[in-house]
């Protein structure tokens, strides 16, 4: 029997609110790393211990999301036919609010690791499903536009969200509360709306018994999707390392008068960039049906923005850099995740899969900064790091080459 399926054709007040929703998930996520963290980190363990607190702060952190984000996957999956995924996001939703609004309030540095790697955990408790509800409610033939949609209301809430807790609510309580509050706020009509949806259900593959072989397929190198994983994690880890010394590269390299000044300048730059880059590039994949093509293409040209930075440290192209590498980025994303998801091995286990492959983007967290270090300090400082970020990505455009143009179709039992 044929799994049954929601309608085919794309739901735009269902495509809203999943934007919505990642909007206030991004929020959640990325706008306590960039700001509100790192003033708790420093205020708890002093000026001196501040990279190394922060560092194990977020550490603990993203290990969390690596371990709970295909759990969450996982136990989706397995409801999926009664309730379209809502129980699990509802779980995420109540305790990532409850843990964000706590975490607002703790002066320790290790209360603040506790209660950010428990955001980490209930927020990924949502996230994950909310990737696989993609597979369940879209179209193929409108993966990768749907997937650019989801990383523009991502970007927007990377600017937005950094800019409300810096120019709006600058205490760390204030703005944790209105993190809280937004995230839940965001998530609200995305349960709605998949309430009102037709349920959908998968018939388990008969060769995975027990979810083994097919988990087997899944991780092995030479099949598609984990090649897709490979490169994708790849990718992440070029832009965690470039990204995270690059207030140091502005001061020291490129001598702009103002690091911090710049650094928002080229967020600026880049985000705009992404925008425009994964809605364009997504739809143009749908289109074409070149999901492969467009990631090999979007990494080769984050590589050669590496390779620039690296040699040429003046400031104008510094800018032209930021935009070329937001649009590489923008691309990648969008396609990425439409690549992705054609190459699962069964939607029956999508939550499960989506979230594994979510691990590419969580590890580079995890070891970005010690490998960072490691390259600043032996291979020519932080010119160094940005031509082995280019090489990662060139590394990354070679894996995606290797992707299969299709899946292979799934045996049937005898």
């Amino acid at each position: 029997m044929s799994a049954a399926k929601a309608t085919p054709r794309l739901n735009r007040p269902f495509v809203a609110m999943l934007m919505l929703a990642n909007f206030g998930t991004n929020v959640a996520l990325i706008a306590p790393i960039q700001n509100i963290l790192p003033r708790m980190v420093e205020s708890a363990s002093g000026a001196s211990e501040k990279a190394l607190g922060l560092g194990l702060v977020t550490g603990l952190g993203a290990l969390a999301a690596l371990i709970v984000n295909p759990l969450a996957g996982h136990l989706s999956d397995r409801w999926v036919s009664a309730d379209n995924r809502v129980r699990t996001i509802l779980v995420g939703l109540v305790t990532g609010g409850v843990a964000h609004l706590v975490l607002g309030y703790q002066h320790s540095l290790v209360g603040i690791a506790v209660w950010w790697t428990l955001c980490q955990a209930t927020i990924n408790i949502a996230y994950s499903p909310m990737s696989a509800i993609v597979v369940d409610h879209v179209d193929k033939r409108s993966w990768g536009l749907v997937w650019g949609l989801v990383s523009l209301a991502q970007a927007v809430g990377l600017i937005l969200g950094l800019a409300a807790v810096v120019l709006v609510f600058r205490s760390p309580a204030a703005g944790m509360t209105a993190i809280s509050v937004g995230y839940v706020v965001c998530l609200i009509p995305l349960v709605l709306v998949l309430y009102r949806l037709p349920r959908v259900s998968y018939e388990q593959p008969a060769s995975a018994a027990g979810g083994r072989p097919d988990m087997r397929a899944l991780l092995a190198a030479g099949e598609g999707f984990g090649l897709v994983f490979i490169g994708k994690f790849l990718i992440m880890l070029a832009e965690t390392i470039a990204l995270l010394y690059l207030y140091y590269y502005l001061q020291d390299v490129v001598h702009y008068r103002d690091a911090g000044d710049g650094q928002l300048i080229l967020i600026l730059i880049a985000t705009t960039a992404v925008i425009i880059a994964t809605v364009v590039i997504g739809r143009v994949a749908d289109l074409s049906g070149g999901y492969r093509r467009y990631a090999v293409l979007s990494s080769v040209l984050m590589a050669a923005t590496g390779f620039l930075l690296a040699g040429f440290a003046v400031w104008a192209l510094v800018l032209v850099c930021a935009f070329t590498l937001g649009a590489g980025y923008g691309a990648f994303q969008s396609v990425s995740q439409a690549l992705s998801t054609l190459m699962l091995p069964s939607p029956a286990n999508a939550g499960r899969d989506l979230g594994i492959i979510n691990i590419a983007s969580a590890v580079p967290q995890v070891i970005g900064a010690p490998i960072a270090g490691l390259v600043v300090a032996g291979l020519g400082g932080y010119r160094g790091l940005f031509a082995f970020a280019g090489l990662l990505a060139v590394a990354a455009a070679l894996v995606f080459a290797r992707v299969p143009s299709a899946p292979e179709p799934a045996t049937s039992p005898a």
